[in-house]
């Protein structure tokens, strides 16, 4: 749980954080070294790499970061599902060498696959454009499949114009391309991030369905261990981000926050976008008891 850098000299009220950023080692368009690189240039003191269900991309950044003055806050982003909802866990702070971790992501990582192979096979039997084959999506996935990697490639061969367009016609939950595939529920990937010694972190919880009650459910989760929730993210209307410092407090939760960077995917959010205050990071530390 040691991040690459210490907090000594910084000014916690002017430095700016973003604690949720993808690369390329999962579905991100940035390699973790350009995202180091632009987050440096934007002049960001810290980040976090959080890619989806993988570690395999912190190694690259903290190299990365040696020559910058930018902090990397070792990190991953668990898609687990209740209620037929997706909600997201992201874990702050992991030992990206655990073996336990790794295993887990391996076997995550295979599932993928497997649903891959299952989304290609429904396209191609829609019979509606060119057939694509799984040797085309894993060459631009860098090993880690999702389903952005597939709907990049049917842009490509004109089943849409793009891949918003892509994911309402043929991927989306119940869309006719559309396969689940194997998740944790929340409370698993909490208990497992706990157990590895990581911080759970709620993500984005403004995109949390009204059909869950958000409270409760927040309590619910804080009794399993989750350790904070993001109160910042792009999508939060000022009402939400005023919610989530009242959840926040009522749980005594962390507060976080981050773009939820993809890089060019869809547009943005981009790095930095927040403008998050260090000191979100220096409390966790000192909650934390890290340096």
């Amino acid at each position: 749980m040691e991040p690459s850098t210490t907090t000594e000299s910084i000014d916690t009220t002017k430095a700016t954080i973003d604690l949720h950023i993808h690369t390329t080692a999962s579905d991100g368009t940035f390699s973790p070294n350009q995202v180091v690189k632009i987050a440096s240039q934007l002049k960001l003191r810290a980040i976090a790499i959080t890619d989806h269900d993988t570690v395999d991309g912190i190694e690259e950044a903290i190299e990365a970061a040696k020559s910058e003055n930018i902090e990397i806050i070792p990190g991953i982003e668990f898609s687990t599902e209740i209620y037929d909802e997706s909600i997201h866990i992201v874990g702050l702070f992991v030992d990206h060498t655990n073996s336990e971790l790794k295993k887990l992501t391996y076997e995550i990582l295979n599932a993928r696959e497997i649903r891959a192979k299952k989304i290609i096979e429904k396209v191609n039997e829609l019979n509606i454009g060119p057939k694509i084959t799984i040797e085309e999506i894993k060459e631009i996935s860098n090993g880690v499949i999702g389903r952005p990697h597939i709907g990049e490639i049917m842009v490509k061969k004109g089943y849409a114009k793009s891949l918003n367009l892509v994911f309402t016609n043929f991927l989306r939950r119940n869309g006719p391309a559309y396969v689940p595939r194997f998740k944790l529920t929340p409370k698993e990937a909490i208990k497992f991030l706990c157990k590895i010694k990581a911080i759970p972190i709620l993500a984005h919880p403004g995109h949390i369905s009204s059909e869950i009650l958000l409270d409760e459910f927040i309590g619910d989760l804080a009794s399993e261990g989750l350790a904070g929730i993001e109160v910042y993210y792009p999508s939060h209307t000022e009402e939400n981000i005023k919610l989530f410092k009242e959840l926040a407090k009522k749980y005594n939760l962390l507060e976080s926050g981050g773009s939820d960077c993809h890089g060019s995917l869809n547009e943005g959010p981009f790095i930095g976008s927040m403008k998050i205050p260090y000191s979100i990071l220096a409390h966790m530390k000192e909650k934390f008891c890290l340096k």
